[in-house]
């Protein structure tokens, strides 16, 4: 029952506070002094990272001209940079499985979103990036699903899961060069259910964009079962 969720929250704040990922003070994950520390990103390019701001036709971070023959990635949107405060709040959520970093992410997404005025297409559909059901099963969720579970309940907008899967185990992408992610991610990923996609746009979210290779490979086999546009959505990069 969801109230009793609630109550083991408030007992494990009595017994254990939450420290700021930024500065250590106890009483939130995040105080207000670090979120505004937070390096802020314009919009760029998700190919060669040239600031896209938006225009008439084209949303901020449209992929440019001379890179959208190199990605299959419509757009990128993320606001923070991977550093510091933002770094610590990344390996809490999921590697010291602090679930509530998601519903802050969620809402710096969404408040994102809305400075700079992004307006999703008609019945867009929001699509975490998967992980492997080992990797899922030991960590005991998808960060990313957790995310995109709550920022669809903000914007209205629908979220599978069952579309993309991540059918080969793959090492950390933390550990590798940009080749070898490359060719670590290449068979990675699958369509288990391509039906909702199907002439559709898809809003990609992970919790991080490094050298962007799991969100191209993630891309570019939604785009191969029939998506219109691939959305990238990251909170930090």
């Amino acid at each position: 029952m969801q109230w009793l969720s609630v109550l083991k929250v408030q007992a494990l704040d009595l017994l254990f506070p939450p420290q700021c990922c930024g500065c250590g003070k106890t009483g939130m994950i995040l105080c207000a002094s670090c979120a505004d520390a937070l390096m802020r990103i314009p919009p760029q390019c998700f190919v060669c990272h040239a600031w896209v701001p938006p225009v008439k036709d084209a949303p901020p971070g449209r992929t440019c001209p001379r890179c959208r023959s190199h990605s299959a990635v419509y757009a990128f949107l993320s606001p923070f940079a991977y550093q510091h405060a933002m770094r610590e709040l990344v390996h809490s959520l999921k590697y010291r499985r602090n679930r509530q970093i998601a519903v802050l992410f969620a809402d710096m997404l969404a408040s994102h979103l809305a400075a700079m005025q992004v307006v999703f297409p008609k019945d867009a559909i929001l699509i975490p990036v998967p992980l492997h059901k080992a990797r899922e099963r030991e960590r005991g969720f998808n960060q990313s699903f957790l995310i995109a579970k709550i920022l669809g309940e903000k914007l209205g907008i629908e979220v599978r899961r069952d579309v993309l899967k991540k059918i080969k185990k793959t090492a950390p992408q933390m550990e590798l060069t940009r080749e070898q992610r490359l060719k670590n991610l290449h068979g990675t990923f699958a369509i288990h259910n391509p039906l909702p996609i199907q002439g559709e746009n898809v809003i990609l979210i992970d919790d991080v964009k490094t050298t962007g290779a799991t969100l191209e490979e993630a891309a570019r086999i939604l785009k191969k079962a029939g998506a219109k546009h691939i959305w990238a959505t990251t909170v930090a990069h």
